[in-house]
């Protein structure tokens, strides 16, 4: 190979003879011609091959970088063959389903199947004979089996069909609380719709436009709604969702089955789980049918950051909201400590007796941080971990 020429020769197969070596020749400066000298002796002919990696070596001895321009390989044999490229991915099969899933936190991700273009859900209104807490069983209406009526997500842009089956003995409609939707699709007996009859089905069909944290509930005086036909309705924004680690609903009712969180009395309401540092999102639905209820968690403050499925311009911290019938809130905590940290209504008579904590009341156990992702904060998260199950001992500050 010739450094100091463009009109290059293959150099044929490899050897031991001069010719193997870097060529300097051409170049006409004395100077040149003893460095070459010098990189011959310090690297050999085995060791200079004609390659561009060598070459640069040698052209850093000889001071002569501008003749990098040269470095393309003679010979292709000598060059080292680059692996093809890995084949691209396939890309993912759409989604044509979705089971019941146990969402954690007393709710219930509601099954769907995608026909056409249209995912489908099949909404069956039954009564029930429901546990509110042990030796407490309450006369309740039930979605799909569940009290509270399982979790309706999707995503912005979907078109819903959603077949409302009434099995119950007395006549129904369902109202897509927070929607923006044709007219006749609102459910409202009388208004948009007929009753549906017991007995008999009801289809409705609507595109999910209005993102966040929505509920869906009977539209027939407050009863069967205080008896449990109420749900929460997320649909998921294409852009720009509430970032979290956590995802909690949490469905606040005070009618016939009593002051119940998703749809059980305290210590029958589903416990939490979070670490230290996490982003802990909670969407709070008050579904009702009568009270407003004071919305308190324990252990520093919550940013309050969405209210009726929008985010609000200007989050604000508190540590107790105030939640109306048919409002909804987005909060997110961020635990301190580890713990079993209570979240409550603060309207006594809600959560407390004598005898202790009971009705609206839940508790978050609070982990120690994951090592990998939330790093230590001396005095932060450094209490006894939570603990798994029992009545809190509250003399003891637990």
């Amino acid at each position: 190979m010739s450094i100091g020429s463009s009109n290059h020769q293959p150099s044929g197969s490899p050897s031991d003879s001069p010719s193997d070596s870097i060529d300097i020749t051409p170049l006409s400066d004395p100077g040149r011609r003893r460095h070459a000298r010098t990189a011959r002796r310090a690297f050999g002919p085995r060791r200079i091959r004609n390659t561009a990696l060598t070459a640069a070596l040698a052209l850093v001895a000889l001071g002569s970088l501008p003749a990098l321009v040269h470095l393309v390989p003679e010979d292709n044999s000598q060059a080292v063959a680059q692996a093809p490229a890995a084949p691209a991915a396939a890309p993912l099969a759409p989604q044509t389903s979705q089971e019941a899933v146990d969402l954690g936190d007393g709710t219930t991700l509601a099954a769907w199947e995608l026909v056409g273009d249209q995912k489908v859900f099949t909404l069956t209104l039954a009564p029930k004979k429901h546990t509110t807490t042990d030796g407490m069983i309450k006369d309740g209406l039930s979605v799909n089996g569940t009290i509270p009526a399982p979790t309706i997500r999707v995503n912005e842009g979907d078109k819903l069909k959603l077949i409302v089956d009434n099995k119950m003995k007395e006549g129904s409609a369902i109202h897509w609380h927070g929607m923006d939707l044709p007219n006749e699709q609102d459910g409202v007996p009388g208004i948009t719709q007929r009753t549906i009859r017991p007995g008999t089905q009801h289809i409705y069909e609507w595109t999910a436009i209005s993102t966040g944290t929505h509920w869906y509930h009977s539209h027939m005086g407050g009863d069967q709604e205080g008896r449990g036909v109420f749900g929460a309705l997320i649909v998921v924004p294409a852009v720009n969702d509430i970032p979290s680690d956590r995802d909690y609903t949490l469905i606040f009712s005070d009618g016939a089955l009593g002051f119940v969180i998703n749809g059980k009395s305290f210590p029958s309401t589903t416990r939490l789980a979070a670490r230290v540092g996490e982003r802990v999102r909670i969407r709070l639905i008050g579904a009702g049918p009568e009270m407003i209820h004071s919305v308190h968690l324990h252990l520093g403050f919550f940013e309050v950051v969405a209210q009726d499925g929008n985010r609000l311009p200007q989050p604000f911290k508190a540590d107790t909201q105030l939640l109306g019938v048919g409002q909804t809130f987005d909060i997110v905590w961020v635990p301190t400590r580890t713990g079993a940290w209570m979240l409550h209504c603060h309207i006594f008579s809600h959560s407390e007796t004598s005898a202790g904590m009971t009705g609206m009341v839940t508790l978050v156990d609070v982990a120690e941080a994951n090592p990998v992702t939330v790093p230590h904060v001396p005095g932060v998260g450094d209490t006894e971990a939570a603990r798994p199950a029992g009545r809190i001992d509250f003399e003891s500050g637990v």
